[in-house]
């Protein structure tokens, strides 16, 4: 019988074979062709877990079971702003196109809208270094055909009627951005995922990973055991919690995040841009004629996502104006409607982050069978697309598509091992988050 083996990869995402038999350090593991069927189980059925289960089915890869504790697009997925924004620089260059890509054929497959509407984006410079960047943004977008204009301040308000000339340098207006509706998209990534034959299980609670030696082999839930070859945890801000019952450590932690919904008078039309602005750590969008109004702040509220109460599904923490007045002043200054506008809600949703911005994606050093998809730092649907393909190549044993973007979860070496180092780094993660994500031009 011929032997097909499993290859690690080094970080450039090329592999490398071990010469010999024996267990692989990134979790690899050699396989004997055989007529069983490989086993892959998802926990979580959030965006990235529907992507994930829809990406590996559309290979062909085994048969695939989700478990969600409670509905799909529950915990996180659902409060999500659902933004989708490309920029030429390398973490959302080719993961951005690919997820722009995806958008019609998941529809496609699905029969189902995700709600995708493109409106653009408008990238607001409040200084002439900010300016500077995006600059730099529009030669780039340039070079690949993807257009977007430069604006003087008083060029922003034919695209955005809130605007206050006086308040900003100018602004690049990227046309390659939308939005979509997260619940749809979960909903059509789970319908795709169904049809190729995923099973999913909601109202399923995971209690803790089974390990036999080095290996992973299921999970323990509530209605009692599933065995599988391939684990992947997908469970966002709980997935340190369960990987910490079977002893093991991922660099991630949980801050409470915030966004405001106002009411302006007149309402916005729904097609109006959205936007970034990276130096006061704000961005917003159209909500249902309102406008959003998000917050990336320094000093974040961190909490630990085993004393969140329970059921926390579709379930939002305590406002907390105090955390942010700060930024909304700043957001009043540029759309200076907003001090006289009603407040809708202050949205008080928790995220996982982690040091870098980047998500932890990928095998687990050291066991076998299990993989992360987690850690989205507050932008799951914008690299639900590139996870769910990602983890897919994994477990293909195929080229990592988007090697340039390293989401390898032991990237910060020994320090991953040590939860004071990374608790301590979490007050300050969603603002790093969002300066290396909206600052760095090629």
């Amino acid at each position: 019988m011929a032997r097909v083996v499993l290859s690690l990869r080094d970080a450039s995402g090329k592999n490398a074979r071990r010469g010999q038999a024996g267990r692989f350090p990134s979790g690899r593991r050699q396989f004997e062709e055989s007529s069983a069927v490989r086993r892959i189980l998802i926990v979580g059925g959030g965006v990235i877990g529907t992507s994930v289960a829809w990406h590996v089915a559309e290979r062909g890869l085994g048969e695939v079971t989700l478990i969600e504790r409670d509905r799909l697009g529950s915990g996180t997925t659902w409060h999500s702003a659902g933004n989708i924004t490309w920029k030429p620089v390398p973490d959302s260059d080719v993961p951005i196109e690919y997820m722009l890509e995806l958008i019609p054929r998941l529809e496609r497959e699905a029969g189902q809208s995700t709600g995708w509407l493109r409106t653009g984006r408008l990238f607001i410079a409040r200084s002439p270094e900010a300016m500077d960047t995006f600059e730099g943004y529009a030669r780039a977008a340039g070079t690949r055909g993807h257009g977007g204009v430069l604006l003087a301040p008083g060029e922003v308000g034919r695209h955005h009627p809130l605007a206050a000339e006086d308040a900003i340098v100018g602004a690049w207006l990227n046309p390659r951005s939308g939005r979509l509706n997260p619940a749809d998209l979960v909903a059509a990534c789970a319908r795709a995922a169904r049809r190729r034959g995923v099973r999913i299980e909601e109202q399923c609670t995971v209690r803790g990973l089974v390990r036999r030696g080095a290996r992973v082999c299921g999970v323990e839930t509530d209605r009692g055991a599933f065995e599988a070859d391939d684990v992947v945890i997908a469970a966002g801000l709980w997935s340190r919690g369960l990987l910490a019952q079977a002893g093991l450590r991922a660099a991630h932690g949980a801050c409470e995040h915030f966004y405001a919904i106002a009411a302006p008078s007149p309402a916005l039309p729904r097609e109006t841009p959205s936007f970034i602005c990276a130096e006061d750590l704000i961005y917003g969008r159209e909500e249902v004629g309102g406008f959003l109004v998000g917050f990336f702040d320094r000093n974040a509220k961190c909490l630990d996502a085993a004393a969140l109460p329970e059921p926390f599904t579709f379930t939002l923490l305590d406002e907390d104006w105090d955390q942010v007045a700060a930024y909304y002043e700043r957001a009043c200054e540029i759309f200076p409607a907003l001090v006289d506008a009603p407040i809708r809600r202050l949205v008080n949703g928790p995220e996982s982050f982690t040091v870098d911005g980047h998500p932890l994606v990928g095998p687990v050093e050291g066991v076998d069978g299990l993989f992360l998809a987690c850690a989205m730092n507050s932008a799951g649907v914008t690299f639900s697309g590139m996870v769910g393909h990602s983890v897919a190549d994994w477990l293909a044993d195929e080229e990592l598509r988007f090697r340039e973007f390293d989401c390898r979860p032991e990237r910060f070496g020994a320090r991953e091992s040590d939860p004071a180092w990374v608790d301590a780094q979490m007050p300050h993660a969603p603002s790093t988050f969002y300066r290396v994500h909206n600052e760095s031009a090629l």
